[in-house]
């Protein structure tokens, strides 16, 4: 199964940030009308809701299709399905919370209650999707890990260090060294 991507990285951590913002501000601003009781707070609860929505089904979309490329017998796949499962349910409990303030915004006991389940299982799934990457590589490309100095480098960096090597001598050379890494003089 191909890999989905958005010129050249990943598409489902792109999308991602939608549903992971926009459903916690929702309850957020259930939060603001219930104190405050204007009815702004909760016509924008339900907008920034259904952004939350759309946008998680785009990112399960895509989710759903990193997760066809995991090997079949890792334990990835199992965290992956876990992730998955969970996201789904979650979507669902949202779905269900905006039908049930199609006709009036202002959420009562149980749309609140959804929100904040929502926001926390948010949070639970979100650990075990960075879990996924940071721990088991799940669409992260092969790279040194500990670092290097070419990482901090500016352009021209190692023309300065050459440059300073050559007509210094090995001192200039070493601190060259440890200013940019290692360096080739021919």
């Amino acid at each position: 199964m191909p890999q989905v991507t958005l010129m050249g990285h990943p598409l489902h951590p792109q999308l991602i940030v939608m549903p992971a913002a926009l459903l916690p501000f929702s309850l957020l601003l259930d939060a603001m009308h219930a104190t405050t009781r204007d009815q702004s707070f909760a016509d924008a609860a339900y907008y920034t809701m259904i952004g939350g929505f759309v946008g998680g089904m785009a990112a399960g979309a895509a989710g759903a299709a990193d997760y066809g490329t995991i090997p079949s017998d890792s334990k990835a796949k199992e965290l992956g399905r876990l992730h998955g499962w969970m996201n789904v349910s979650l979507l669902a409990l949202t779905g269900l919370n905006l039908f049930m303030r199609r006709k009036r915004r202002s959420a009562g006991t149980l749309p609140m209650l959804l929100s904040l389940i929502t926001t926390a299982g948010l949070t639970v799934s979100a650990w075990y999707g960075g879990h996924l990457v940071y721990h088991h590589g799940m669409r992260v490309r092969g790279t040194n890990l500990s670092g290097s100095h070419d990482d901090a480098k500016l352009p021209g960096d190692q023309r300065m260090a050459e440059a300073l090597a050559s007509s210094a001598g090995d001192e200039a050379d070493h601190r060259a060294q440890n200013l940019c890494g290692p360096t080739t003089i021919s």
